[in-house]
């Protein structure tokens, strides 16, 4: 049985960590580097970082954060945010990074995930899906303008991206992210039938009964903000309660 990931999901803005709900109303969530130490020391499998501004904004990502983040990690790094080119890439690995994420960059130019594939190997490099909408009705989600892209089959692109080199899908619940209300776990069902390379579900956990129902539904990993954040939880408590429920765990 392949062990189950559980991965800090953090957001970074201007230098802080912030958390927010559907991509909007960020509040600050704390300092970086003593974030990420203190998952690191409570046994995080993987630490996620993204600049949320980096891609809105049309630049790289915080450098000298990642940087920073990077030397507080013993597990492996994930970084997002503003990739949109093998150079910005090379910049972030330099910095430590192990994995690179992409989003709205990957759908900007669809061949750099191939590019970055073979360079750096599938395994390193993340497509980002962010998904809005109910079953039957569900549409890739543009941060950058803040509503649904038109047009643009989210399934046919996850399969695309993966026929490309994305080694990974982290899967981004739009509606539910950062709202505590409960995971799509229809939403991870479409998913996973669709491709078969690991997928990374986040968005709407709230307790530890929502991470054990996603993990026994089939995800590969659980991204978690705002749960962390916002909640007398942490990693050592969440790995315990799900390896009681039988799912193999690091711990």
């Amino acid at each position: 049985m392949l062990t189950k990931r559980i991965i800090p999901s953090l957001l970074l803005k201007d230098g802080r960590l912030v958390k927010g709900t559907r991509f909007a109303a960020y509040r600050d969530a704390g300092n970086p580097a003593t974030t990420a130490r203190a998952h690191n020391a409570q046994g995080a499998d993987e630490l996620f970082l993204a600049d949320v501004m980096a891609s809105k904004l049309g630049k790289s990502p915080d450098l000298d954060a990642i940087r920073v983040v990077a030397r507080e990690c013993y597990m492996p790094l994930t970084v997002g945010g503003g990739i949109s080119s093998i150079d910005v890439a090379y910049r972030i690995f330099e910095c430590g990074a192990d994995k690179i994420c992409m989003t709205t960059t990957a759908l900007d130019r669809p061949v750099l995930l191939t590019e970055l594939s073979r360079l750096f190997g599938d395994q390193a490099v993340v497509l980002g899906v962010d998904v809005t909408g109910g079953p039957g009705q569900r549409q890739l989600f543009d941060h950058r303008i803040g509503r649904p892209i038109a047009g643009k089959d989210w399934i046919g692109w996850m399969r695309e991206a993966v026929g490309r080199g994305a080694g990974e899908i982290r899967l981004m619940a739009v509606d539910r992210e950062g709202a505590r209300t409960g995971m799509d776990l229809d939403l991870l069902h479409e998913a996973m039938a669709a491709v078969e390379v690991p997928v990374v579900f986040e968005g709407g956990a709230d307790s530890l009964d929502h991470l054990d129902g996603a993990l026994t539904a089939g995800a590969d990993a659980l991204a978690i903000g705002a749960m962390l954040v916002f909640s007398d939880n942490n990693i050592m408590k969440v790995k315990r309660f799900l390896a009681g429920r039988s799912h193999a765990m690091r711990v």
